[in-house]
């Protein structure tokens, strides 16, 4: 079944995630196991089409292998490793990032056939058939043709998300382009956090800047990103930190200061804790050719 996906995605795969010929799109091929690396699960769908990985979301373990998908309607901070992949097999997968547009008129037009039930939280894991598969290859082939990519993508891009929206894994994409209140709150607090996270932050302000109440705020931001707002501020702070001292444009206590913390020794210990390294050993090998 994936036959076709799997050898467009050898032609493009990249081992560094940069998009491919299509902004929203990213091929990735790996041909080594790697070791656990933090970063955000931004709203996306995600394809694994051959390799086995190992994705850890707020406590809890997805082994992933070829046929494994999954949408996230907000940006979570995980753990993911590639556990299986070789020169000769590479670890290949898909991933697209949301357009709550499409996905908003694709409601407008389902109406009440494209209702389904609301899940909790923000991820949904499942597997790929043949509906999902087939819009997806038709895409990805257009990286073959990108003169095609304008005028095509969108369109292959809404028959994708149409499946999607009729799969197990519906509720989870209706939250982008639904007028949930309390869904767009969260949302909104989440995109601030992401954008603002080595500034100084009280959860009572951000509470209020995103318009409810901090006992509400606290249950729905758990809720869906499955931990607390100072919690998700820290993962995205020390992600950030990681990408500074990876390029070696300062050292360990310049980056503490910059990522927000107050003292180094406290960034330091965190640091350890979420890379299980010490930040100055962990930035010689990060950059280590």
């Amino acid at each position: 079944m994936f036959g076709t996906l799997i050898s467009t995605a050898i032609r493009h795969g990249r081992a560094d995630g940069q998009p491919s010929a299509h902004a929203g799109l990213v091929i990735r091929s790996v041909c080594a196991p790697t070791a656990p690396a933090p970063a955000v699960f931004e709203p996306k769908f995600y394809l694994l089409l051959q390799g086995t990985k190992r994705m850890t979301i707020a406590g809890r373990n997805f082994e992933c292998d070829s046929g494994t998908c999954a949408v996230a309607s907000v940006g979570l901070p995980f753990v993911s490793e590639v556990v299986q992949a070789s020169a000769i097999k590479p670890y290949l997968s898909v991933e697209l990032k949301l357009d709550a547009g499409i996905v908003a008129g694709l409601l407008l037009d389902m109406g009440e056939a494209g209702a389904v039930e609301r899940p909790s939280g923000a991820l949904s894991v499942g597997r790929a058939d043949k509906s999902i598969v087939e819009p997806l290859a038709r895409l990805l082939g257009l990286l073959d043709a990108p003169s095609e990519i304008p005028v095509l993508a969108t369109q292959l891009e809404r028959e994708l998300y149409y499946r999607l929206l009729s799969s197990p894994m519906g509720g989870r994409l209706r939250q982008i382009g639904e007028r949930n209140a309390r869904f767009a709150q969260i949302k909104m607090a989440v995109e601030w956090l992401s954008a603002n996270a080595n500034e100084p932050m009280s959860v009572e302000w951000l509470a209020s800047h995103v318009g409810m109440s901090l006992t509400s705020f606290h249950r729905h931001f758990k809720a869906v990103t499955s931990c607390s707002p100072l919690a998700y501020q820290r993962q995205i702070r020390l992600l950030d930190a990681r990408r500074r001292l990876a390029s070696g444009t300062a050292n360990v206590t310049e980056t503490a200061f910059a990522t927000g913390y107050v003292s180094a020794s406290q960034f330091s210990r965190e640091y350890k804790k979420a890379f299980g390294t010490p930040p100055k050993r962990d930035a010689l090998l990060l950059r280590r050719p």
